[in-house]
């Protein structure tokens, strides 16, 4: 073992990494800036509402006037048709049926929401009877399509469609342009163009099977069910497969760093981690966060697999999600043909 080769070698390494600004910034400077802004968003208040859904015309007004005299929780009256879809959508944290005097309330109890708001409920009732007896009935949402499973199942997908589909291309196209291979492409006649739209058809045509393979084990292990169109599904699942390349392609165009590619997946991914609505639901969102919601795709992609697998929706529910999808693939491709380069 030789000191000064060691010493030569890690001085050369931490100058190497101190003049690349991009690393620079990825490494340090991002997760500083992360910190902050989450800092921020989630400074300690007082827990918002759990929203509820009371059920129009079979709970008695006084039932329907206490609960909304209750600070802890935002009373929705929906009829029943849409009080079960937004219980199944995560909307509400339960459903409530009855009345004041034998109220039943419906709930999934994998939900945490769906636990505070019973608890909620309960003392609210309580407090109305003044220590009388309360024959609160509950019944567990254990019909398929109605679970967290069946919530959740579609949101993977989504999840796995857009880690697979960023990383593969983005991460790839940096290795190769760090390996100096893209500038060994430079200098055949193959069109950027040409390149780029080749790498993404042969990146997004692995992703369909990956797509239909999670909802095949969905439905064989946990009964998630699938009520509506396959090809509908199948559209889907290509056109966010597109949406998704084409910001890994556009993140991918000029970064020249391992960390300078991650940081850019990670800022992209991020947001829609969180306010995409894959893991848990994003519907009671309001304000800006409502707002940052709506704009991130994970979204909207989410919310039409649920269309398409929860629900028996086709073409007509999820038309406006592909036309606005496939808006925003045309738009990214875009800009990453115009901001890509060889080396």
């Amino acid at each position: 073992m030789n000191p000064r080769v060691i010493r030569a070698v890690a001085i050369a390494m931490f100058k190497e990494f101190w003049r690349t600004p991009e690393a620079l910034f990825w490494t340090y400077g991002f997760p500083i800036l992360m910190m902050i802004g989450l800092g921020l968003a989630f400074q300690p208040r007082v827990p918002p509402p759990v929203p509820i859904a009371v059920v129009i015309g079979e709970a008695g007004a006084p039932f329907v006037e206490l609960l909304q005299n209750t600070k802890e929780l935002e009373v929705l009256q929906l009829d029943a048709a849409a009080a079960d879809r937004a219980l199944v959508r995560g909307r509400v944290g339960l459903l409530v049926r009855g009345t004041k005097a034998a109220p039943d309330l419906r709930l999934d109890p994998v939900r945490v929401e769906s636990q505070i708001a019973q608890l909620h409920i309960e003392r609210a009732l309580h407090r109305a009877a003044a220590g009388g007896p309360i024959a609160v009935a509950t019944a567990i949402e254990d019909r398929p399509g109605a679970r967290y499973i069946d919530f959740l199942v579609p949101g993977l997908i989504g999840l796995n469609l857009m880690g697979a589909c960023m990383w593969g291309i983005g991460f790839n196209l940096v290795m190769m342009r760090t390996q100096n291979l893209l500038r060994r492409l430079f200098v055949t006649p193959i069109r950027r163009g040409d390149f780029l739209i080749g790498y993404i058809v042969g990146r997004g045509v692995l992703v369909v099977p990956e797509a239909f393979v999670l909802a095949a084990i969905g439905m064989i292990f946990w009964d998630v069910p699938f009520r509506g169109s396959v090809l509908a599904m199948l559209a889907v699942v290509i056109v966010s497969g597109l949406a998704f390349t084409g910001l890994g392609l556009l993140c991918a165009s000029r970064a020249t760093t391992y960390e300078g590619i991650a940081g850019l997946m990670q800022t992209c991914q991020l947001p829609m981690w969180m306010l995409g609505g894959a893991l848990f639901s994003n519907e009671s969102f309001t304000g800006l966060m409502r707002w940052a919601a709506d704009l991130v795709p994970l979204t909207h992609i989410t919310n039409a697999l649920r269309d398409v697998m929860l629900e028996p929706g086709g073409f007509a529910e999820v038309g406006w999600t592909l036309l606005g999808l496939g808006g925003f693939a045309v738009v990214c491709f875009t800009l990453a043909l115009r901001l890509f380069r060889w080396h």
